[in-house]
């Protein structure tokens, strides 16, 4: 054990010297300060690529002069002694990851510590999030504002390099996507809406699409078992009435149009999780799962106050799921999709039904502060027989990146899908008939 700490003290030093003689490298090293065995190397790490970061030279001398300049005298000896005493390597990215490989096994390690001490019946389900957790992606979470203005601007280059392509994930709906840019990394987007609104079929036909435009995602089915799901789609993908699928009255017209929905649902890129009501702590696992394994891109979760959380009381238990949701999205670095439910008081306004706001939100406290974005679909002719019947509205209740507003729309209740308005859809957002 000690040769083995040894071993990887000594290829921490060889990364820091290299990086001192050749600071161009740092940003072919992915690792934080934490990564490090010796709190000392993290400290020096922590230092050259913040004189990186300022533009500053960067030399084992330079870094000495400049710990010196701080008051660290011990840091500034360390770094003159790991120049002259470690070797240089030409490629740094092996030693990088076998330094990030051990802390990891020395976290997980402590992580199989703490569940065999535990009594808590929850810690496997802790251990085995936390476990997944190591693989996530690592990111810096301390910037300097050059280092933050920086990022901005890489992200402008990298849009306007795009030629004006979506910068996030599609939802299918032109409309929406030019509202919204489409679904960004790092957020929790809720869509809320009474029953019989269409909630499921909005949230399958975005996940399709997005599917369908290359982009890999997770669905948490807490409201239909998969293969209700799996059925949906198939309608929808084939142009074949859903009320067809319930009943087998297929007519031979629609074989070739079902196999041909068969087989191109059966190469999209998703993975699904068919369960009724799901912790929060299974939600968390199974989605770190399936970003490390999958890559996914995007998470669809059928509906938020299905998933079970921790609190004595529902709004309690609630809130900590949204929280833990945006929590989530974050760390995995996706867009969550979630279903809301919305109180049932909305169709008890006046004696007449309306369109529903955020304040309706079951238990919307939590998710109203939680959530980055806040749709709402509202459909008047469920309510009003006189009507349009093929009419909807995506209201944007909330937008943390823009404006508030609403989107017309297509529904199709025959096929329970969405398109754009005033476009007849063959598919679940496919091709323009």
């Amino acid at each position: 054990m000690t040769h083995h700490y040894d071993t990887i003290l000594e290829i921490e030093r060889t990364v820091l010297a290299t990086l001192m003689l050749r600071p161009s490298d740092c940003h072919r090293v992915e690792l934080a300060p934490e990564h490090f065995a010796s709190e000392a190397h993290g400290d020096l790490y922590r230092t050259i690529r913040a004189m990186v970061g300022e533009s500053k030279p960067v030399d084992p001398v330079t870094v000495a002069d400049w710990l010196q300049q701080q008051g660290d005298a011990s840091l500034a000896h360390l770094a003159l002694a790991v120049a002259n005493e470690s070797n240089v390597t030409p490629v740094p990215e092996p030693y990088a990851h076998r330094v990030l490989t051990a802390w990891r096994q020395r976290k997980a390690r402590e992580i199989g510590m703490q569940l065999v001490e535990s009594v808590d019946e929850k810690a496997v389900d802790k251990a085995i999030t936390a476990l997944m957790s190591l693989h996530a992606l690592e990111q810096n979470h301390e910037w300097d504002a050059k280092q933050a203005t920086r990022q901005a601007w890489q992200e402008l280059v990298e849009i306007d390099a795009s030629g004006g392509k979506l910068p996030g994930i599609t939802s299918g709906l032109h409309g929406l996507d030019d509202k919204l840019g489409g679904f960004h990394a790092g957020d929790l987007i809720v869509v809320g809406g009474r029953a019989a609104m269409g909630k499921t079929a909005f949230l399958l036909g975005i996940a399709r699409a997005a599917a369908l435009a290359g982009h890999p995602v997770g669905i948490i089915s807490g409201e239909q078992p998969v293969n209700q799901v799996a059925l949906r789609m198939l309608s929808a993908a084939s142009g074949v009435e859903s009320k067809r699928f319930r009943t087998a009255e297929f007519e031979e017209s629609h074989w070739p149009r079902i196999t041909n929905a068969v087989a191109e649902n059966a190469q999209l890129p998703m993975w699904f999780l068919d369960r009724s009501a799901p912790t929060m702590a299974e939600v968390s696992r199974v989605g770190r799962r399936w970003r490390h394994k999958h890559g996914i891109e995007a998470l669809y979760v059928d509906y938020l106050q299905r998933v079970v959380g921790e609190g004595d009381r529902r709004h309690e238990q609630v809130g900590m799921v949204a929280r833990s949701m945006k929590n989530l999205a974050r760390d995995l670095g996706i867009p969550i999709i979630a279903l809301a439910q919305v109180s049932r008081e909305v169709e008890k306004t006046a004696g007449k039904p309306r369109a529903p706001r955020m304040g309706d939100l079951s238990d919307s406290s939590e998710i109203e502060k939680e959530a980055d974005q806040i749709l709402m679909i509202y459909r008047e002719g469920h309510y009003d027989a006189n009507a349009p019947q093929d009419e909807a509205r995506v209201i944007v209740e909330k937008n943390r990146h823009g404006p508030t507003g609403f989107v017309d729309v297509h529904w199709n209740g025959s096929l329970m899908t969405f398109g754009d308005h005033h476009a007849r859809w063959d598919g679940a957002f496919g091709e323009v008939a």
